[in-house]
């Protein structure tokens, strides 16, 4: 439980900082991974999606490891998001025929922390105690 609650907060943090990151310098943290933002507009839609719904998350999962009986639903929620992460970012290395070492970094570590969370949730006793 303690390993549990442990992932959980970790990716409760580590989507709180991309979220607030996005949220306050989009345009810097946008630059990292080659993303313009020429507009007022683009800048916004950055913002609600990288950075609103990250923090989102992040307070999600971080709740989820407070409550006993959240921990399953908050585990799942996270081995998907960095599931769909990995799976899109992998996709795109794919379709574009290149991989820069920073998108093969975040897809080993997408990778890694989709099978780790889904060890975790197959060793959980049922009921999440």
């Amino acid at each position: 439980m303690r390993l549990a609650k442990g992932i959980l907060l970790f990716g409760a943090v580590v989507f709180a900082v991309i979220g607030l990151g996005f949220l306050v310098v989009p345009v810097q943290w946008a630059s990292v991974v080659e993303i313009g933002l020429p507009t007022a507009m683009a800048r916004t839609d950055l913002r609600a999606t990288y950075g609103g719904f990250d923090l989102a998350v992040g307070v999600f999962l971080a709740l989820c490891a407070f409550r006993t009986e959240w921990i399953r639903p908050g585990l799942a929620a996270m081995g998907l998001a960095a599931a769909g992460f990995a799976g899109g970012r992998l996709l795109g290395i794919v379709v574009e025929g290149t991989a820069s070492p920073l998108m093969l970094i975040f897809a080993i570590m997408e990778t890694t922390g989709a099978l780790l969370v889904l060890y975790v949730l197959r060793t959980l006793p049922q009921g999440g105690r």
